[in-house]
């Protein structure tokens, strides 16, 4: 399992001050030990396949090009090494799941898990990655719904995204309990069939975040299911990239997630 990972991570620049350095930072000392993988920035042409120009220029008049970029970059690495058969957590930010073809809010620019996704459908079809992929299923477990996300690929027939837990306008959960929340999880990845698992992963509906329901081990268990699920129908051929989560234990959940996904 590779952690991809750069200190340029670590940077200050204008946003949301909940979106600090340390949401990458601490959890990046919590995974030492494993291995790091440096990523490089994605290309503007990638990022094109997703975003408008009109998009993209409003990134970078706001000077997060980039950051945009390198977090594209990051999540583009981990989805090709997982297609080869190694599975990788993007430990990036910012985060993109609310990033649609020419909008984003939540403190996303780029969206990170579709360029990711986008790139890999053509890598593929240029017969350039071992292990081809055809089918994704993206299970968001972010607090907030990654609207962005279903915007992209709303049409596209290969992806199918899971957004488990979803909450009502007063941030309540519709019925469900932690039990109820991993069982999403589980009977995402056995309903569906897939070739490729990628994981949204928010850590904001931790008990002490903003969504107050799922305990630090509870995203072993997540990691752990994805695991299984991916070992049984894809090879294992699984990757996550950080979203959301904003608490400082945000490292220990990102710790307790990795060591079940692994």
């Amino acid at each position: 399992m590779k952690i991809i990972y750069s200190k340029k991570f670590e940077e200050r620049y204008h946003t949301n001050p909940v979106e600090n350095p340390d949401r990458a930072r601490l959890p990046a000392q919590e995974l030492e030990g494993r291995e790091f993988v440096e990523p490089m920035p994605a290309r503007l042409e990638d990022v094109s396949k997703v975003h408008s120009p009109e998009h993209i220029e409003m990134v970078r008049k706001k000077g997060m090009l980039e950051p945009a970029l390198l977090a594209a970059g990051g999540a583009c690495l981990a989805a090709e090494l997982a297609i080869a058969g190694e599975p990788a957590f993007a430990l990036i930010r910012p985060p993109g799941h609310h990033a649609s073809s020419n909008h984003a809010w939540g403190m996303c620019y780029f969206n990170n898990m579709a360029v990711a996704i986008k790139k890999i459908e053509d890598r593929m079809e240029e017969d350039q990655i071992e292990g081809r992929a055809g089918k994704v299923l993206i299970i968001d477990i972010d607090l907030h719904f990654g609207d962005g996300t279903v915007s992209i690929f709303r049409w596209d027939e290969n992806v199918k995204i899971v957004n488990v837990g979803s909450i009502d306008m007063g941030f309540d959960y519709l019925k469900l309990n932690r039990n109820g929340y991993l069982d999403q999880v589980e009977k995402a990845l056995e309903l569906h069939n897939f070739d490729l698992v990628a994981i949204s992963a928010g850590f904001d509906t931790y008990m002490e975040d903003w969504g107050g329901l799922l305990a630090v081990e509870d995203y072993r268990e997540i990691g752990r299911i994805v695991r299984v699920g991916a070992e049984k129908k894809c090879a294992g051929r699984r990757f996550a990239v950080l979203e959301g989560g904003y608490h400082p234990d945000l490292r220990l959940c990102v710790k307790s997630f990795v060591e079940g996904f692994e």
